[in-house]
């Protein structure tokens, strides 16, 4: 039975960030978009991007071989 990405990202990122309940996790087409409380994207992300890239590879390693998922985190941009 082929495990949902959205749903595998959302149980990884809440049992991450500090706040779960402000986790969301939407789909657009191939990618996997996680938006969490502002101020909790470094934990996502980790030292050197290690959190993130441990969750790209759990979430493509059970879901279906054949598409090509990519976890994402959704953070607005900053202004410089």
């Amino acid at each position: 039975m082929p495990t949902d990405p959205a749903d595998l990202t959302l149980f990884l990122a809440q049992s991450i960030v500090e706040q779960p309940a402000a986790v969301r996790v939407s789909r657009r087409g191939p990618n996997v978009m996680v938006k969490v409380s502002p101020g909790e994207e470094g934990r996502l992300i980790g030292r050197q991007g290690r959190v993130i890239q441990a969750m790209r590879t759990l979430v493509r390693a059970v879901c279906d071989p054949q598409e090509r998922l990519n976890v994402d985190l959704d953070a607005p941009k900053k202004e410089r």
